[in-house]
């Protein structure tokens, strides 16, 4: 007889935070949004105005974003930290 207590159990498999799963779908999107826009347009960037591809634009907008997100996360989060000593 198998003792019960001893024998391995199969390891429940945890799913990866919603956080991850909705940082994933968003990144796709934007990844597609991208690559369909692909023709070049002209921005003004205050001080010059020039040519570039769309694609580049919607990608360093979202790495901007993204940048802008983690760094008020960090800021609040150290701000969290002083209240609570």
């Amino acid at each position: 007889m198998v003792d019960e207590a001893s024998s391995p159990r199969p390891q429940k498999r945890q799913l990866p935070p919603a956080r991850l799963i909705v940082a994933a779908i968003a990144a796709a999107l934007v990844l597609w949004f991208a690559l369909v826009n692909t023709r070049r347009v002209k921005i003004d960037y205050i001080v010059v105005e020039r040519e570039s591809r769309l694609i580049f634009v919607i990608l360093g907008s979202a790495l901007l974003g993204a940048l802008a997100g983690a760094l008020l996360r960090r800021v609040r989060r150290r701000e969290h930290h002083r209240d609570d000593d």
